[in-house]
């Protein structure tokens, strides 16, 4: 009995000894992680989603009051929707780092399955949850942005269809081929810092397409459009450009010199786009100082200096701001020569607006900014630091993009009017009505003249709403809004 009372006094003392020595696994967990780059990143996605909101007031603004309601409503649908998406299966299409294909990722995250306990090899410090949450806003407002090209026309239920097909089929697999590592314009050296061709060209040719497809609006060059609402443009601008410091400063997935750069250099562009193209406004349609043209110069100087951002110095943003402001401010005049009812101009300025940024970048990337932060001599750069072939590369790049998405996106507008009940344009009491009646059953301003209620959109009668008297500003163009984002 005295053994085994010494046998077990020996083991206790074994164990306590093992546990003095050795601490918990816990108390001192080895972590790639770095608390900063999760603290920055966490408020980079709020400053991204916070766009969202904004570019539904932007839209609301330029459009007609009939539709604003609508408008809003439906840029927060397609991010409810791209959401959900992203979490099915979304995230990992877009940046598997275990696919063997080189241009779509494979389904290892799908429904976010074991993202708190990983990293993305291209965000190592921060966990694989916090990543996704990051690039999910971009996928969020990207088709929201093309809508904007058939608003006032697009039926809500078709349209919630197409954003979730568009998003699998279109959004994700370009996300893939520039931004996973993994894919092949990424094996290209394309660059694209922040979007300027994964959002901004994707989204241009996707509102061109849909507006070439669904028709031109009823009314269409028998009158002006007017900005109805100027003050919501205002405050879209603002919500889009405080974003939009998240959007790119974000894009480095860490706190850092890269971070500071790149949201330093979108200030710039935006102030001097936006000053630009209130002066195009003043000098060629004649008009004074241009709330609209100031707002519209921010939006399209942000989207330019979208891709190369990350890949300048700061200085040099002035020039992706008033360049981009110009061949945007004719781009928006060519569409309208010749007669393409683009609502609220998204290809003219975010397809031309994205797409010569993408060129810029490969004009003005410099190996002392591109080298931060990585092995030297793994990075590229443009003209100025004579890498000649880098605008050739982007021009590969963009061309790479405009194909794919005007492919995929006219294939399934083609399948989604051909099933019954999806038909995506709006029949015409709808549009004459507006689709805030119509399809929401709810009006913007309530409190202005007579609204119809919704027993009587339903009703044989059709009976048409009486629209609020709301001021408009400014007049734009003869088919169309001057300006959009």
């Amino acid at each position: 009995m005295k053994y085994l009372t010494l046998a077990l006094a020996l083991a206790a003392a074994s164990v306590l000894a093992q546990n003095a020595t050795e601490p918990a696994p816990l108390a001192t967990p080895v972590s790639p992680l770095v608390s900063a780059d999760i603290s920055w990143i966490l408020i980079s996605s709020a400053l991204v989603f916070l766009q969202i909101p904004g570019l539904g007031l932007f839209y609301a603004g330029l459009g007609e009051a009939k539709n604003s309601l609508s408008v809003l409503l439906a840029v927060l649908l397609a991010a409810g929707v791209v959401m959900t998406q992203w979490v099915l299966f979304g995230y990992s299409l877009a940046f598997s780092d275990t696919s063997t294909s080189n241009f779509i990722g494979n389904f290892k995250y799908a429904a976010l399955i074991d993202t708190l306990t990983t990293v993305n090899p291209i965000a190592g410090t921060i966990p694989t949850a916090l990543f996704s949450m990051y690039q999910m806003m971009f996928a969020a407002i990207t088709p929201g942005l093309a809508i904007g090209a058939v608003a006032g026309r697009m039926r809500l239920l078709p349209m919630m269809v197409f954003v979730f097909l568009w998003t699998t089929i279109v959004y994700d697999p370009i996300a893939y081929w520039t931004w996973s590592g993994l894919g092949w314009l990424h094996a290209l050296n394309v660059m694209d810092y922040a979007g300027g061709s994964v959002v901004h060209v994707s989204a241009g040719v996707t509102g061109l397409v849909l507006a070439l497809m669904s028709g031109k609006r009823v009314d269409y060059g028998t009158r002006n459009y007017e900005s109805h609402n100027p003050t919501y443009v205002y405050m879209g601008t603002i919500l889009l450009w405080f974003g939009w410091m998240g959007f790119n400063g974000g894009s480095a997935v860490s706190a850092s010199t890269r971070a500071v750069g790149a949201a330093f250099a979108t200030n710039i562009a935006a102030a001097a786009g936006g000053m630009t193209y209130m002066g195009m406004e003043a000098l060629v349609n004649k008009k004074r100082f241009s709330a609209i043209g100031f707002c519209a110069g921010v939006v399209v100087a942000l989207v330019a200096v979208t891709p190369g951002s990350g890949f300048i110095e700061p200085g040099m943003a002035i020039l992706f701001g008033f360049f981009p402001a110009i061949v945007c401010f004719y781009a928006v005049k060519m569409m309208h020569y010749f007669k393409v009812d683009d609502a609220l101009d998204v290809a003219a300025c975010h397809g031309v607006g994205g797409a010569f940024g993408m060129i810029l970048t490969g004009i003005f990337a410099q190996h002392k900014v591109t080298d931060i932060g990585v092995t030297p001599g793994s990075s590229t750069a443009g003209w100025v630091d004579q890498v000649w072939i880098q605008v050739p590369v982007q021009l590969a790049g963009i061309g790479a993009v405009c194909a794919w998405t005007a492919g995929w996106t006219a294939i399934l507008v083609l399948v989604i009017n051909l099933i019954p009940g999806l038909k995506m344009r709006c029949h015409q009491e709808a549009e004459e009505m507006g689709l805030d009646m119509y399809e929401v059953g709810e009006s913007a301003y309530p409190s202005y003249g007579s609204v119809a209620t919704t027993s009587d959109v339903d009703s044989d009668s059709k009976a048409h709403l009486s629209l609020p008297k709301v001021p408009s500003q400014i007049t734009l163009t003869n088919a169309g809004n001057s300006s959009m984002a």
